[in-house]
């Protein structure tokens, strides 16, 4: 599924994706972007079996803390796991 893009700002782009979760990526000179990220703002306690929780930006500011990651530094959102490449701190 596509979702709109907005341009924030000269160099950066956001979405909001399925459950209200938000996106960014940076977009370079040449017209080339980096990948879509989620924006963790804290990590919770890590937990037997080495999966912890996060917090994750969602739209109107709101944040979810229930975001498993796991010993791998991967997050889960609406099912699925995004390695770290697809999120930022």
């Amino acid at each position: 599924m596509r979702y709109p893009i907005e341009q924030v700002s000269d160099n950066w782009e956001r979405r909001i994706i399925k459950n209200g979760y938000v996106q960014h990526r940076e977009v370079y000179r040449n017209g080339t972007h980096g990948e879509w990220q989620f924006y963790i703002s804290g990590f919770g306690p890590t937990v037997e079996g080495g999966t912890g929780r996060c917090t994750v930006l969602k739209e109107g500011g709101s944040y979810d803390r229930t975001v498993p990651i796991d010993a791998d530094n991967r997050i889960k959102i609406n099912g699925r796991w995004y390695d770290r490449r697809y999120w930022d701190h």
